[in-house]
């Protein structure tokens, strides 16, 4: 198995449960790939990763139910940002929803940006614009490139998984990652972590691994493999840092590699001493006003997406995704840390010198610039119909295909979907 992400967690209890042996190399010193859940000062889980669970998908219900897990739906108010004031909305995704609504599968695909082109021109401009920001920072992705048809099914899939609704575990996602490692059978599974691998040689049901561990060079040998590798990853040219080399190549998969798509987002948590925004007249608001505060839209420059816990703790998240995330990405944590703090200034109206005040701790991690992801998760370009199939099909029934990228059921870009295929390509073996 190569990656300890979800996705060869989930694959590898599947594997063990009927009796297989199996050896799972992570590059990383811990599990969990893009999941990455990290204790704060003061006790709260910061998520560096994946946060949200999108609907109530069985995948991760199960999970939660079985393991007495405590999750808690996401049901704070929404707020906007516009003139110059925070402005409640009773629904804020009501006027986005009747614009995405239009969008239809039949015919040939195009991407979201010619789609707004071609809407009615009596439609709502500000609702125009708000779906733009929604899909670009949904998906980490370039209006101009992502596909309509793959924006359909996807929001086909979330409506069977309730997708309309967000929950959040109590104790982060890393919660779940425990789960998922204590139900691997040490007798059967073993996890080397710190070990990155560089080279695949393969020919039919044979696979030998090249890899660096501790400064040095090792070699691992199986009948067949799984790989997990992030998107991007599996695109990055064999020079670069954390590229991994097939020999031979995937001819198969040059043509789906050329039609998917990382998407690029930058999160920032900042952790106050307190939950100021609950006591005091900010944004044009009277003291209290936005004590249930849930998210906060707007169209501010770097960070135009907030969002608060569900728990008491003083902690507001940023989110820039698409372009914003393209400029923030490969900056120093310190200029993030400031662009995050310059947007709270500008859309809650508090001076920057009060905001440093009570700011304790800050936390980000650049996906991007971390050569084991190369970006957040993907999405599906123009024409990319079936490329995430083609990328989820083994080769040889020797090398086999897992993680969100190769979902094709509309759930990549989520925890449950890289589930999904993990236990797909166990079954795959299996089979």
């Amino acid at each position: 198995m190569v990656g300890a992400g979800v996705a060869g967690l989930a694959a590898a209890r599947w594997l063990a449960e009927a009796g297989l042996h199996v050896l799972i190399l992570e590059a990383r010193d811990r599990i969990g790939g893009r999941v990455w859940t990290i204790p704060a000062p003061n006790g709260v889980p910061v998520e560096l990763g994946a946060e949200f669970i999108h609907g109530r998908p069985h995948e991760i219900c199960d999970l939660v139910r079985s393991a007495h897990l405590d999750a808690s739906e996401f049901t704070g108010s929404q707020w906007i940002y516009t003139d110059g004031r925070l402005q409640r909305s009773q629904d804020f995704f009501a006027p986005t929803k009747s614009i995405l609504e239009k969008m239809t599968d039949c015919g040939p695909d195009h991407s979201f940006a010619n789609f707004l082109n071609l809407t009615d021109k009596s439609e709502d401009a500000a609702a125009k614009l708000w779906g733009l920001e929604y899909i670009e920072g949904f998906h980490g992705a370039l209006a101009e490139r992502i596909s309509v048809h793959s924006l359909v099914r996807g929001r086909k899939a979330e409506k069977e998984v309730e997708g309309c609704r967000s929950f959040r575990l109590l104790r982060g996602y890393g919660s779940l990652l425990q789960v998922l490692q204590d139900a691997l059978p040490p007798e059967f599974v073993k996890i080397c972590c710190n070990t990155a691998v560089q080279v695949v040689h393969w020919a039919e049901h044979q696979v030998q691994v090249e890899a660096r561990s501790g400064g040095g060079k090792v070699e691992f040998t199986a009948p067949r493999a799984i790989v997990t590798l992030p998107l991007g990853v599996l695109q990055a040219p064999p020079e670069a840092p954390g590229a991994v080399r097939f020999d031979p190549l995937l001819l198969e998969k040059e043509s789906a590699l050329l039609l998917l798509y990382m998407g690029q987002t930058i999160r920032v948590s900042l952790i106050f001493s307190e939950r100021w925004w609950e006591r005091e007249a900010v944004g044009g608001c009277e003291p209290g006003a936005l004590r249930d505060l849930g998210f906060v839209f707007s169209h501010q420059e770097w960070f135009p997406t907030w969002w608060t816990r569900v728990t008491s703790a003083p902690m507001l998240t940023g989110w820039a995704a698409s372009r914003r995330g393209e400029r923030l990405s490969g900056r120093p944590g310190l200029f993030i840390r400031d662009k995050a703090l310059e947007s709270l200034t500008s859309i809650f109206a508090v001076p920057r010198f009060r905001l440093e005040a009570m700011l304790e701790s800050w936390h980000v991690h650049d996906w991007h610039s971390d050569p084991y992801a190369r970006g957040s998760y993907s999405y599906v370009g123009v024409g990319g119909d079936g490329a995430q199939s083609a990328l989820a099909e083994s080769v040889a029934e020797t090398l086999f295909f897992a993680g969100e990228a190769t979902n094709d059921a509309g759930h990549h870009g989520t925890v449950h979907g890289a589930i999904a295929t993990g236990e797909r390509a166990a079954r795959q073996i299996l089979g």
